[in-house]
């Protein structure tokens, strides 16, 4: 058998062969919305796939995946589609990451809305990094959509689409897999003879046997050949790399791959800074070199970036473990990420170098925004293990780290580390006075926090704030969320039967100082709980007044939490009167605020908003599942707001007959009511235990829920709730007034009962009359707007659909109105 020189074999190492089958199989990707390339490290999916497109005219991006971050992957698809269509973009990164099945579809038809002028391929490598339920789901929506001129090529070592062989059934994906990539005997030969070495068919077959095909253990044992008859047992993939490649570098260079291992993928402007301590190394010939003795490293010229395989790092990260200089460069890798202010990572490596200093200054930097629920343990992890003396020199790092802990509920770490805020503020001699006084500032709006809904002792934390801190905070996210999802400031503040009209006013004091420590969020909320009051009372005009101006405070300032709620009472109120045109107008403001955003957190207020109002129009069936099935772990909306959720599940179960599935969960429901505690969320569960007890035949202790919520609302003549769910209430009604019982007040209720009932009677004749054909949601607004004139690609634009569901949508839309043109829409739609 021929032997090939070390130096000769290496002119022509670089060579890339791609088999027949492979090729074959990569052929006609383009008739599948996705191609999956499955295999364990080292069998070439990268190349295959650069290598068999890259002279196909087609527009191909690759998103590398380089850690398990769904934000990062989401952010790294909107820059994709940024190039493309920046409105669409800016409005996916709004959305964040869809981890819902709601927020999943309105992802895809945004994407759908996308015009692919040519035939767009996204290669998504090393996918399992990624590989979730949630980003699986996505995936699966996505090529389900069938994008016109966009293929998705996925290149991962597993994949955990749970529908994969019904998806591969149905046409939608090309799966490529292990076995087409592995090399025969035959191709063994091929490639090796392609690299300037000649195999004996019983040579290739002995490398066929002792590798299996496994085309990195081939390209290894290529560039130490020394004939077929020399290997005995194929050695440690990692004892492989250093034979064939490590060892044949300089010292020089091996120092380099070890400061630059710690990235994946690298630019010259990376590598310049981890290896600053050998500046005069020609750095660009360095790496020419390594690129073209070694296939493991590769120089993309679209992202001049510098690509290292998997293998390659991990065997240079092994050899970094037990090298002298580790933290050095854990450390460099810290503040290259600080450098661009991506904290997270820079955290990882100062935690790694146990670089305490650093770690906490990058926490104080961030201000633990790279923290949530999903990771909270990683920061208490940060925390705990830096050294008191050093944590005592960051008072402001402690700050900020408390206010996580009591949003994340540790509250066990919260106290003890307001304990060390205080020492460390009285312990650190080289703050000045006024900043002390400042820092103490920011402590009592933190400790303010924990009063909550206690509104006078929130004020009295607030106005000592203002005194001693002159400037807005540093600490409290201004953007978080006044309301925590709830719809309703009268029911976050509402503590205490009979105190209504002094906690209004209350909140009308404290605000203004609460507004000047955070620049003005939560602006018009204490207009917004001075409507409520009214409103709840039966002074419409009252109510619509304060609105207004709570309405056009909170559009001052932007704040969408509070436009939502100023315009949900605003629907209530047109409800009152009839008015669904007006009411259906402002759900319809409502969902543009929402689409505009594309959040999450408030396509669930949202949700509860419509689940609320269908409830009292007795359409359970219109209600969100996620609000229908009672399961609080589904919903965005934070904890102070899930009395308002159950309140919305409540009556859905007694509309439906589910008496005694509402008793069983009463006991839980009312923990949550009383736990700060909201007076509202309590009034609601007595009615509606009141109801389910009278319809299993236990009148005397639905007469006491009745009596319980009367005597808890009429301190404070608030007569809503009952006029609300009068159609299930009203018999026990009569009952407590036959006994003498607040007769006035059940007259008062009776009188606007009879005006609301012939409402939703109304609204229900109108517009959801059994006998005529419904229109879904979507089809309605559709409807609508092609009712006023719109075109197919305007409404696309308005609804950010695409024109082709717009089309599809319109045919299903003619056939169930019976009409056949637009022309005869809007009749329709006035008659229907």
């Amino acid at each position: 058998m021929q032997e090939a020189t070390h130096d000769k074999m290496k002119d022509k190492s670089r060579q890339i062969y791609l088999s027949n089958r492979l090729k074959n199989e990569l052929s006609n990707f383009q008739e599948f919305p996705l191609t999956i390339i499955e295999a364990p490290m080292g069998y070439g999916k990268t190349t295959a796939v650069k290598e068999g497109l890259k002279n196909l005219s087609l527009n191909i991006t690759t998103l590398k995946i380089t850690e398990a971050s769904k934000s990062l992957f989401w952010k790294s698809l909107c820059n994709w589609i940024h190039k493309i269509d920046e409105s669409v973009a800016t409005r996916l990164e709004n959305m964040s990451f869809p981890d819902e099945r709601l927020m999943v579809h309105d992802a895809v038809s945004l994407i759908e809305s996308v015009l692919f002028t040519e035939c767009s391929v996204l290669i998504i490598d090393d996918f399992h990094l990624i590989d979730c339920d949630e980003v699986n789901t996505f995936i699966e929506c996505l090529i389900k959509a069938e994008i016109e001129r966009l293929r998705i090529v996925i290149v991962t070592r597993f994949i955990g689409l749970p529908d994969i062989e019904e998806l591969k059934l149905k046409g939608y994906i090309k799966h490529i897999v292990k076995e087409d990539l592995e090399f025969t005997s035959f191709e063994i030969a091929q490639y090796y003879k392609l690299c300037g070495i000649k195999l004996t068919e019983s040579g290739a077959d002995a490398l066929y046997k002792y590798t299996e095909g496994w085309i990195s253990a081939i390209y290894l044992l290529m560039l130490n050949f020394k004939g077929v008859e020399s290997i005995g047992k194929i050695p440690n993939i990692y004892k492989l790399i250093d034979e064939a490649i490590y060892k044949h570098f300089s010292d020089e260079v091996k120092s380099f791959l070890l400061s630059i291992c710690l990235f994946s993928s690298f630019s010259l402007e990376q590598a310049r800074f981890m290896f600053d301590v050998h500046i005069e190394i020609n750095l660009l010939m360095v790496l020419n070199e390594v690129v073209y003795k070694n296939a493991f490293i590769t120089y993309d010229p679209e992202t001049r970036t510098y690509q290292m395989h998997h293998l390659f790092t991990n065997f240079l990260k092994n050899q970094l473990e037990s090298h002298d200089d580790a933290n050095r460069l854990y450390e460099r890798a810290g503040l290259w990420h600080l450098e661009k202010r991506e904290y997270d990572k820079a955290m990882h490596f100062f935690y790694l170098c146990r670089n305490f200093e650093l770690l906490i200054q990058t926490i104080e930097a961030d201000k633990s925004n790279s923290f949530n629920g999903d990771n909270k343990n990683l920061l208490v992890e940060y925390m705990e293990s830096c050294p008191t003396a050093i944590k005592f020199k960051y008072p402001l790092a402690l700050l900020i780290y408390a206010m996580h802990l009591f949003t994340f509920n540790l509250l066990a770490n919260f106290e003890k580390c307001c304990e060390d805020i205080l020492q460390s503020i009285q312990m650190n001699t080289t703050l000045s006075e006024s900043r002390k006084s400042e820092l103490l500032g920011e402590f009592e709006l933190m400790i303010s926090f924990t009063e909550y809904n206690d509104i006078q002792r929130m004020v009295t934390h607030h106005k000592v704030a203002c005194d001693m801190l002159m400037k807005p905070t540093s600490i409290y996210d201004t953007n978080s969320r006044w309301t925590f999802g709830s719809f309703s400031v009268l029911y976050m503040f509402y503590r205490e039967s009979g105190k209504l009209e002094q906690h209004v006013n209350d909140l009308i004091e404290a605000m203004p100082y609460y507004n000047r420590l955070t620049e003005g969020h939560g602006s018009g909320g204490e207009l917004l709980f001075e409507a409520e009051r009214f409103f709840y009372m039966g002074d419409f005009d009252s109510a619509e007044i304060s609105v207004q101006k709570a309405l056009l405070k909170a559009q001052n300032k932007s704040e969408i939490e509070m436009v939502m709620c100023a315009e949900f009472l605003q629907l209530r109120l047109s409800l009152m009167k009839g008015d669904f045109i007006a009411l259906k107008l402002r759900f319809s403001n409502m969902k543009k605020n929402v689409q505009y955003r594309s959040d999450n957190f408030f396509v669930h207020m949202l949700e509860l908003c419509e689940g609320y109002i269908y409830g009292l129009l007795g359409h359970t069936d219109m209600i969100s599942e996620r609000l229908s099935d009672g399961d609080l772990t589904k919903t965005r909306l934070m904890f102070p707001a899930h009395g308002l959720i159950n309140m919305v599940y409540e009556r859905a179960l007694i509309l439906q007959g589910e008496y005694l599935k509402l008793l069983g969960s009463i006991e839980a429901h009312m923990n949550i009511a009383t736990f700060f505690p909201n007076v509202l969320a309590i009034i609601y569960i007595e009615i509606y235990q009141a109801a389910a007890f009278e319809k299993i035949g236990r009148l005397n202790e639905a007469l006491q829920h009745i009596k319980d919520a009367l005597s808890l609302a009429m301190p404070d003549q608030l007569i809503m709730p009952f006029v609300e769910n009068g159609d299930i209430i009203n018999s026990l009604l009569i009952k407590c007034a036959n006994e003498g019982l607040y007769q006035t007040e059940i007259e008062r209720i009776f009188l606007y009962y009879d005006v609301f009932s012939k409402t939703v009677k109304d609204i229900n004749r109108l517009y959801f009359d059994s006998e005529k054909p419904k229109l879904s949601k979507r089809e309605y607004e559709i409807a609508v707007l092609a009712a006023e004139g719109l075109t197919n690609k305007e409404i696309s634009e308005k609804l950010y659909i695409s024109q082709n569901t717009i089309k599809t949508q319109l045919k299903a839309i003619f056939e169930k109105l019976e009409i056949n043109s637009r022309a005869l829409l809007k009749k329709a739609l006035s008659e229907s």
